[in-house]
């Protein structure tokens, strides 16, 4: 009797407690979605208030303490959002909105070494996050520790297992970790018995500084076609506006027997959706008696450790003929960004391959197709080598079809 009496009063209780947990969730609810929508309406103090009220009820409601944060952030109470943000880290690290604001929060710190600090405190939960990785090492080099940055970049590209919007973002940073290079280009172009030539050697040498964010080249192309020689001299910079847009410009002269007497070159490359490049620009070449423009379109896109690039040239106009190359471009990394299978396949000839290029001006209505294969590979942290070999077949007039053996080898210093 005494175990049926107790048993019917704590039934009695079971609604009440069962209201009272509905009624405060509800309330949370709806505290929360009122102050959400305040903060989109920008009444950042108002919303405090709620967010407060609603974590006086529920502390362990996460999604409230974030929006808390957020209002704390608008109203520029960066201490105050701390506090919650370290609460979130402590007592829900691996909420699905946690990591996302602690990584938002870095680079809000005035003081760059201070978000060094944040990071190497997030580095003991997020253990081999390579999100954090990525930011650590641009802090770095913004904070001209170009070594470090270099390092830290090398060892995560290694990882197979990693996006391709990361892999983009990591080879930005190794190209802008480099201060100068120097490189030596030989190439050799053999022709079959059709042409009644001999093969042609060209050898170019350049010297690129990284100024900031921006590379610049200067080049000395030298061409021995056995009938003659020619000299083409070059200057060029690829420009970084922000992290998801950057040029290329060129400018080029030469004596005008092999190489054009000037050429200038332009491009603008646009990052969207993570993973993909966009390319437009033009080139521009100019002849003793006259000048000719191509338009370039291109696209890019970073999967995994593939590289993927389609691009066309149109123009110019010659003969009552519009000059086209079509090409597919692929890399597969393997390592790090230096370390890299590369392939192409062509129909037509582009005016950026300069020393076969010279045939198109005269003949712009014959057909070539060509494909090339090859490898990047560094040799310790200084020390690049590329060996490239390919093929070529094209019309040699309206009547004749030839081939040339395409093969390079370069040598690159970094330092």
């Amino acid at each position: 009797m005494k175990n049926l009496l107790i048993a019917l009063i704590l039934l009695s209780f079971t609604p009440l407690t069962t209201q009272a947990q509905e009624t405060t969730e509800k309330n949370t609810d709806s505290l929360y979605y009122n102050a959400l929508d305040l903060y989109k309406g920008k009444e950042y103090g108002e919303s405090l208030k709620l967010t407060n009220r609603a974590l006086e009820i529920a502390p362990e409601y996460h999604d409230i303490r974030i929006l808390q944060i957020r209002n704390y952030w608008a109203l520029n109470q960066p201490d105050q959002a701390d506090q919650d943000l370290n609460l979130l880290l402590k007592e829900a690290p691996h909420y699905v909105d946690t990591k996302p604001l602690a990584l938002q929060r870095i680079g809000k710190y005035n003081a760059k070494k201070g978000a060094l600090q944040f990071i190497a405190e997030l580095e003991n939960i997020y253990t081999n996050d390579t999100s954090l990785k990525i930011q650590k090492a641009q802090l770095l080099l913004s904070l001209r520790r170009r070594k470090e940055a270099r390092e830290i970049a090398l060892k995560t590209i290694e990882d197979s297992e990693i996006s391709g919007a990361d892999r983009y973002v990591l080879q930005i940073i190794l190209n802008r970790t480099v201060s100068n290079e120097v490189a030596v280009n030989y190439q050799l172009n053999n022709f079959s018995d059709v042409y009644e030539r001999e093969p042609w050697h060209t050898i170019s040498a350049d010297f690129q500084h990284n100024i900031n964010r921006t590379a610049i080249i200067g080049r000395v192309n030298y061409t021995d076609r056995a009938y003659d020689q020619g000299t083409l001299y070059e200057l060029e910079a690829y420009p970084v506006f922000n992290d998801r847009m950057y040029g290329f410009v060129n400018a080029g002269v030469s004596d005008g027997t092999l190489f054009p007497n000037y050429r200038g070159s332009a491009s603008f490359f646009y990052n969207f959706a993570q993973i993909f490049e966009a390319e437009i620009g033009g080139r521009l070449l100019g002849f003793s008696d006259s000048s000719f423009f191509t338009g370039i379109l291109g696209l890019t896109a970073y999967q995994g450790s593939f590289y993927l690039n389609a691009r066309t040239f149109l123009g110019p106009e010659r003969l009552n003929q519009l000059v086209q190359n079509y090409q597919f471009n692929i890399r597969y990394y393997f390592g790090n960004a230096d370390n890299f299978f590369f392939g192409r396949l062509g129909s037509g000839i582009s005016p950026d391959e300069r020393v076969i290029y010279t045939s198109v001006q005269n003949n712009p209505g014959l057909e070539a197709y060509y494909f090339n294969v090859g490898i990047n590979k560094s040799l310790g942290v200084h020390h690049i080598i590329q060996l490239g070999g390919g093929y070529l077949f094209e019309d040699v007039n309206t009547e004749t079809k030839g081939n040339q053996l395409l093969a390079n080898i370069m040598y690159r210093y970094r330092f």
